[in-house]
């Protein structure tokens, strides 16, 4: 079980924190558009150093 650590709710199985205001979940959407977007920006880049 963990607890979120603004709120102290416990949070729901995928991780989130069921109070829908929370900066829990704020910062959950920020990191994971984030993610997204960095994922998509090196799928359309090539490597052209050798791998390195």
């Amino acid at each position: 079980m963990e607890f979120c650590e603004f709120c102290g709710n416990i949070l729901n199985d995928d991780g989130r924190c069921p109070w829908t205001d929370c900066p829990h979940n704020a910062i959950l959407d920020v990191m994971a558009a984030a993610e997204a977007a960095d994922k998509q920006t090196t799928e359309g880049t090539t490597d052209t150093n050798g791998g390195t």
